[in-house]
């Protein structure tokens, strides 16, 4: 380091002084040197480092909205400190993506046209959304064993300040079972607690496909004894849940901004919007800086709550590259060092232990100091089956099922016992008595030629489950293979037969699986002339998305991902065969 202090004191200079005092100028320099160093030296530092290292790689981080932020701006001053690894300069970049979108995604082939490049680093909100990931086999591949937390905020129940000490806060206690069992079954509402203008208690939830706060409260509700999975006798509590909801939103961000437009009305009006809802405590911090006429406030439930922990994921993906991955673990030393905690700290988050930082430690409307632990998190097979059964309970479906029957599906699956057509009719019937009954759904088969020269049959007609749940899964059971894969004409005719029974305000949509690629020997459509039509319902009011489910090593990924990514649908795989049923369900329930 004394080297490049020494060429920065320019020999001209020596020349126009004295010799005797020559022997002095090292020493000065030297002690300039350390004192820069002692006190931060940061511009020799980032100086000497920028020289020292030569090249670049970036790293791809994907965060969800609460982090992208803050991780965003860490970046820029890691930047700032001009960071190398191995004498390659590296940086990374931040973009923002949608829990839910990304769990998806994951679990299928990357889509670069649609989703940019792929990520070498996930940042979710919360490990659940981990666990949802974890269900498809490609997914679960990518999870690191190391799943470190940058923050944590955990889930808790939103009341309106004077109800919520109506109930006993900040002592009582309260849990969402409460709440649900007694609170919002009691006809005589808040008049029992002298309140009758209040009205009755008005519970909100949001959507657990969406929003994280709505996902782990959902968890929380049902895994009442918290061992981490959910028993049919605790699953019978969602049922309750789905008639008790008077305020439902995709996000908790819709609830408090309809909380926001009824508080400028008046008190009275906001404390008849909502009674209590699930949310993060960033929810209520943010909610409450506009000075609200009622505020919120966080109670934690006494059974204990789970938290948004935000684990940093260096993927093990197919596309990861060591360089890359190297630059990840750089930037997360950084982001859990003293500069990147108290960024989080300072945003309203706690720490990896819950410890809170001073926005929590100085509101009333928190508890600094949590006295239950987090719940635990539950497996990744009662996470599905936590948001399958919700979906199915609350979502208005207009589906159609179409189903391949060719030839190939009579190959074996290896392990299993079984054959292809066989895993695919078990995965089909668990899919169908998942749905409500008010669920509208129908039932098509393709190959080639099954009715005449047309390579697709309609089974059941499209109509209410509750009148034909047992004709769709007995006429699931009776479908054998046989034929080619007329997959485009199917793929054309299905979209129409949707939008020929179009529900407004449902979710329409084509579910296709197959395990083979478009062969047809009677020639029909061919992928230009699909891709042609499906873009043409694209740009109508009637769109219909065509969701695709990949089976086996043989079906063409790229076809099904162009037919999916035209219609606004996903692209699911499952190329062992071994997960199938879970493969379906996600792509029938999933988020679309």
């Amino acid at each position: 380091m004394a080297q490049p202090a020494v060429r920065t004191g320019n020999v001209r200079s020596h020349r126009r002084r004295p010799p005797r005092r020559f022997a002095l100028v090292p020493w000065i320099i030297a002690v300039v040197v350390v004192g820069l160093l002692a006190g931060g030296g940061v511009f020799a530092y980032q100086r000497m480092t920028k020289e020292s290292c030569k090249g670049s790689v970036t790293a791809q981080i994907i965060a969800s909205a609460e982090s992208s932020t803050i991780l965003d701006n860490l970046s820029r001053s890691w930047a700032d400190t001009k960071p190398a690894v191995n004498g390659t300069c590296v940086s990374v970049n931040v973009r923002t993506r949608d829990n839910a979108v990304m769990a998806q995604e994951l679990g299928t082939d990357w889509d670069a046209k649609s989703s940019g490049a792929p990520p070498d680093v996930w940042v979710p909100d919360s490990t659940a959304w981990v666990r949802r990931a974890s269900i498809a086999s490609t997914a679960e591949r990518m999870m690191p064993d190391l799943q470190p937390s940058l923050a944590k905020t955990p889930a808790i129940i939103a009341m309106p300040k004077p109800m919520a000490e109506a109930l006993g806060w900040p002592t009582g206690d309260v849990t969402w079972q409460d709440l649900i069992n007694k609170r919002a079954t009691d006809p005589a509402g808040w008049a029992k607690y002298g309140k009758p203008n209040w009205g009755k208690f008005r519970f909100g939830m949001t959507d657990p496909l969406a929003s994280t706060a709505g996902l782990l409260s959902l968890m929380a509700i049902l895994d009442s004894d918290d061992d981490g999975e959910v028993t049919p006798a605790e699953e019978d509590t969602v049922y309750k849940l789905k008639q008790l909801r008077s305020v439902y939103t995709e996000t908790t961000a819709e609830i408090t901004a309809g909380l926001a437009r009824a508080d400028q009305q008046s008190e009275e009006a906001a404390l008849q919007f909502v009674s209590a809802f699930p949310a993060l405590e960033q929810d209520v911090l943010s909610y409450n800086k506009s000075n609200p006429k009622v505020p919120l406030v966080a109670v934690y439930p006494s059974n204990g709550s789970a938290d948004a922990d935000n684990p940093y994921l260096i993927l093990n993906a197919p596309w990861a590259e060591p360089s890359r991955q190297a630059a990840a673990k750089a930037f997360l030393t950084y982001a859990r060092g003293s500069v990147g905690k108290q960024a989080f700290l300072d945003a309203g988050f706690r720490d990896s232990n819950r410890t809170a930082g001073r926005p929590l430690l100085e509101n009333p409307a928190f508890t600094p100091r949590i006295k239950t632990v987090p719940r635990a998190v539950l497996l990744p097979e009662s996470v599905k089956q936590s948001m399958d059964t919700w979906t199915a309970l609350t979502r208005a479906t207009n589906v159609l099922l179409v189903l391949d029957i060719s030839g190939s599906m009579k190959e074996p699956v290896p392990g299993t016992g079984k054959t292809r057509m066989q895993l695919a009719k078990e995965a089909a019937a668990s899919a169908v008595k998942l749905f409500d009954g008010d669920v509208t759904a129908g039932l098509w088969v393709f190959s080639s030629n099954l009715n005449g020269a047309t390579d697709y049959k309609s089974v059941v007609p499209i109509g209410k489950v509750s009148d034909r749940r047992d004709q769709l899964i007995n006429q699931i059971n009776k479908i054998q293979p046989t034929g080619d894969t007329g997959l485009y004409d199917t793929a054309a005719a299905a979209q129409q037969a949707i939008v020929n029974a179009y529900k407004p305000g449902a979710t329409n949509l084509v579910v296709l699986m197959t395990d083979g690629k478009n062969d047809d020997p009677g020639g029909g459509l061919n992928l230009a002339q699909l891709q042609a039509k499906l873009s043409a319902n694209a740009k109508t009011d009637k769109k219909v998305p065509i969701v695709t489910v990949g089976y086996g090593n043989d079906a063409d990924f790229a076809a099904l991902q162009d037919i999916s990514r035209l219609t606004g649908g996903n692209l699911y795989t499952s190329k062992t065969a071994f997960d199938i049923n879970e493969v379906l369900a996600t792509a029938i329930f999933g988020r679309v």
